[in-house]
């Protein structure tokens, strides 16, 4: 039997170009390109990975414009309808940083604490009844201020930068595998904020050794 990995993510794991304008036809990048599509090329047959990308997707929060995308929420049915999973890879909180939340680092690393904890708290999504969660901690952003998401995320690009040892932090202290995307992955110039094709490429080969260390 296969083993199956599912993705919990927001507009990064979705595929979203950071070439969209938001006034044409949104575009997304195709299947083979985006991270979970290299994961799975990477892991090969005997691997099985789904994904649950929602662009917007936050921590724990609740947008009050786009509303519907707060991943505390949605964790535990995301969990049930893909079971039995072997591995829930977990990789929100960018859109956290947008200034509507006016959140700290630290707090936004102690909302996808909450995710992992209800990931834990449902062994029965997972095979064998073992939970596996891989938290990954998003990349710093890039220079939004150039971009579509200037008056979204602008002013939120040092706070980005202090993600990654937070969310190592909650990682430690909940038991569970920690990857940082920064050091791997880098934003887009286009827009500061997604992944452009060989950033998605960068990020899905790295996350395959994690992936088969956990799960073999």
């Amino acid at each position: 039997m296969k083993k199956t990995i599912l993705v919990f993510g927001d507009s990064n794991s979705w595929g979203w170009n950071p070439n969209n304008d938001l006034v044409k036809q949104i575009e997304r990048w195709d299947d083979g390109v985006r991270w979970p599509g290299v994961l799975q090329k990477e892991l090969g047959d005997g691997y099985k990975v789904l994904v649950d990308g929602l662009n917007g997707r936050t921590t724990v929060w609740d947008d009050p414009i786009e509303e519907y995308r707060c991943g505390k929420d949605q964790i535990i049915p995301s969990m049930d309808a893909a079971a039995p999973i072997d591995l829930i890879i977990i990789f929100v909180g960018t859109n956290d940083l947008k200034v509507r939340y006016t959140v700290s680092a630290q707090d936004i690393a102690n909302g996808a604490a909450i995710l992992v904890r209800k990931a834990l708290g449902q062994a029965g999504a997972f095979a064998g009844g073992i939970p596996k969660v891989i938290l990954v901690g998003p990349p710093p952003l890039g220079l939004v201020s150039n971009g579509i998401f200037k008056l979204m995320f602008g002013g939120s690009e040092e706070k980005s930068k202090q993600l990654g040892v937070h969310y190592k932090i909650v990682a430690e202290a909940c038991g569970v595998e920690y990857f940082d995307a920064g050091p791997v992955a880098k934003s887009s110039t286009a827009d500061g904020l997604h992944l452009d094709a060989d950033q998605h490429e960068r990020l899905g080969k790295a996350l395959a050794g994690p992936v088969k260390k956990i799960i073999g």
